[in-house]
């Protein structure tokens, strides 16, 4: 009788906590997350760029033109420069290539003398001084845009004009013989014949600023030198250069109040 009670005793327990047990509570969705703005990286990166910018220091071109305190050198003077670089540059070479033309006899040291006298004038006086023969008898000189004295190689390529004409045409005439034409000869020549024709060319394009081409490529004007009071007139520069003052005193070089012409 006492098992039959407590058997329905735990029935009607198990009936309570049926009815007492609640209803599963239903979990609240998570409310979505606004979406983070994304970080304008693009602009981040064009303004990086821009400050850059503004930190890069742009500089001036400089003109390419002749300095305002210097002065072209006139024609006379000009003239007087050629005249004095080719004496002294080929005028030895050139009375010992007439002489051994007409005499029949061993000319190798006047050969090497005229070869020595060519050297001096077109390589190591443009390298000791920037300056020819030429250049301190007819008192002038050759400056850049930045005005100072250009490389001496201009110095040199500019005396060896005479020298392309007289190469230029031996070897175009002695491209035509008997068994016909070398064309060998004939397309060096004609090679060699167009520096000086396009010095003459570009001379006259630049006429205003009386510029071959050796001096468009190397940038250089030639001006009028004006010698320093306290600058010395011994030793044999210092003769060169009273040569010059002796050339202008006859008026040889150009007056002062002449214009260029």
């Amino acid at each position: 009788m006492s098992e039959n009670m407590g058997l329905l005793e735990k029935a009607g327990q198990m009936q309570d906590e049926g009815k007492a047990k609640p209803a599963k509570a239903t979990k609240p969705k998570p409310a979505k997350k606004e979406k983070q703005a994304k970080k304008p990286a693009r602009r981040a990166k064009k303004a990086k760029v821009v400050d850059d910018l503004d930190d890069f220091e742009v500089k001036e071109r400089v003109a390419k033109t002749l300095p305002t305190e210097y002065e072209l050198a006139k024609k006379p003077a000009r003239f007087a420069r050629s005249l004095v670089d080719f004496i002294v540059t080929y005028g030895a070479f050139l009375g010992v290539l007439g002489a051994f033309a007409m005499v029949d006899s061993d000319f190798t040291y006047f050969w090497i003398l005229a070869i020595l006298v060519m050297i001096f004038n077109m390589i190591a006086m443009p390298i000791m001084t920037r300056r020819t023969v030429g250049n301190y008898a007819s008192l002038t000189k050759y400056i850049t845009y930045k005005g100072k004295p250009p490389l001496f190689l201009h110095q040199t390529f500019k005396s060896l004009t005479i020298l392309f004409i007289v190469v230029g045409l031996i070897l175009i005439l002695s491209s035509q013989s008997s068994d016909g034409t070398n064309s060998v000869n004939l397309g060096i020549g004609l090679a060699v014949l167009l520096i000086p024709i396009s010095d003459w060319v570009v001379s006259k394009i630049r006429h205003e600023t009386k510029q071959g081409l050796w001096d468009s490529i190397f940038f250089a004007y030639m001006v009028s030198h004006s010698r320093m009071a306290d600058e010395e007139a011994t030793g044999f520069f210092g003769r060169l250069e009273s040569s010059g003052d002796w050339l202008k005193d006859k008026g040889w070089l150009g007056k002062d109040d002449e214009e260029q012409s």
